[in-house]
């Protein structure tokens, strides 16, 4: 059941924040800056009461043009390309974080094909038509979802009544080792190498959740288990013969 209301409708109970995640988007491009903001607009208000599910895929709409977003990299098929909608999944992400400080149940999250690094393994969200971000308010009384941006930082936080105290924790259990591939190039000088990509390890890791109560630690849950693909280091490697090397 999902029942998205207003903040200004949600007057019946005295919220005070119960968890907060922030993550950095300073240095994206002016479109994927956009699209971040755009996607922070349409999900903050967000009121949930018990039992309610948040579908981040109701709530944005379709990433394309007619509906507002704007062309910027996403992940597809372990590589990064240009897509329409590209950033709003550092909003999905930033939001899964938040909701899992407030001790609400997920019911629905995928990773990413590759790592990303506005947060850390095993605590992405990847979202896309066909893979959603769900999670249900299991609290005691409604929540309120509120996302803001400010040109660097997107900030979620989530209002309600019920206390919680914890803490997020990424494992990194194994690397992968990129692999090289040498790709010749008829636009440089012969012999010559350009590194075109420079690579990236690959990695299997763990999310843990840690419960505190009065300071200590009562338990930890592994809520996942993530493989992350390498990333190939492409060298070019030149195959004219007219052309002059000027190093």
């Amino acid at each position: 059941m999902q029942r998205f209301a207003p903040v200004a409708n949600a007057t019946s109970y005295a919220p005070k924040l119960i968890a907060h995640f922030s993550t950095y988007y300073g240095e994206s491009s002016q479109n994927r800056k956009y699209n971040v903001e755009l996607a922070a607009r349409k999900i903050s208000g967000t009121v949930l009461y018990p039992e309610d599910e948040f579908s981040f895929n109701d709530c944005v709409g379709r990433r394309t043009e007619a509906n507002g977003f704007k062309s910027a990299y996403i992940i597809q098929d372990g590589e990064f390309v240009e897509g329409v909608g590209g950033g709003v999944c550092q909003v999905s992400s930033t939001v899964y974080n938040c909701a899992l400080l407030a001790g609400l149940a997920i019911s629905h999250v995928r990773p990413h094909s590759l790592p990303v690094s506005y947060v850390a393994p095993s605590f992405d969200a990847m979202v896309s038509s066909e893979s959603d971000f769900r999670f249900v308010n299991t609290l005691s009384g409604p929540i309120t979802l509120k996302v803001k941006t400010d040109g660097k930082f997107i900030r979620a936080e989530i209002y309600g009544v019920d206390d919680v105290s914890i803490r997020r924790r990424s494992e990194t259990v194994e690397k992968i080792p990129f692999e090289t591939e040498y790709r010749e190039d008829d636009t440089l000088p012969l012999g010559k190498e350009v590194i075109d990509t420079y690579g990236k390890d690959g990695l299997k890791s763990e999310g843990y959740l840690d419960f505190f109560e009065n300071g200590k630690l009562i338990k930890s849950v592994r809520i996942r288990r993530d493989t992350y693909k390498p990333q190939k280091r492409i060298i070019l490697i030149g195959t004219n013969p007219d052309i002059k090397d000027e190093q």
